[in-house]
């Protein structure tokens, strides 16, 4: 089997340049090409090998989560445990009152515009704390509504603030 010709030549000002070259023949050419899409398919298959065994499991990021402590607002992460339940206890005072936090990305601008921000704030639902409550929970920085799986801004607006923050 023949591999890729290398050819040296002089560009100008006497520098030394070197390039791939296909062969001509088309044989050899064709030889080649399988080569080089065998070596394109040897490195996704590694890409993806890469991806799905070196990352975290579905199950491990579900697990790994915010929790907020409904007696002293403290705010701290904890990865669940097969059988563990809420309330967990506080990292901070001690108590069993920490239930998972939800997410709000919103914040208001100078003029009272709602925007996106990079840093969340976490709430506690109070639906969690009384599963029997009807009332509803607000945002204590911005002052809207959070619900379970509080849905983020639009990505337009996360994008503003990844631009505004230099990220």
């Amino acid at each position: 089997m023949v591999g890729p010709s290398l050819i040296v030549n002089r560009a100008p000002h006497g520098t030394r340049r070197s390039e791939c070259v296909l062969s001509s023949d088309p044989d050899v050419r064709r030889q080649q090409i399988k080569l080089i899409v065998a070596v394109v398919v040897f490195i996704a298959a590694g890409a993806v090998a890469w991806i799905t065994m070196g990352g975290e499991t579905v199950e491990d990021i579900a697990a790994d989560r915010a929790f907020i402590c409904g007696e002293c607002g403290a705010v701290f992460e904890h990865t669940l445990q097969i059988g563990e339940y809420t309330p967990l206890e506080c990292d901070k005072c001690g108590k069993k009152a920490a239930y998972p936090a939800e997410t709000c990305y919103w914040t208001k601008g100078p003029n009272d515009e709602w925007k996106a921000k990079l840093e969340p704030t976490f709430v506690l639902l109070k639906k969690r704390v009384d599963p029997e409550s009807d009332e509803k929970t607000f945002c204590p920085d911005c002052g809207r509504e959070v619900v379970g799986h509080n849905p983020p801004p639009p990505e337009e607006l996360m994008e503003a603030a990844r631009n505004e923050a230099g990220k």
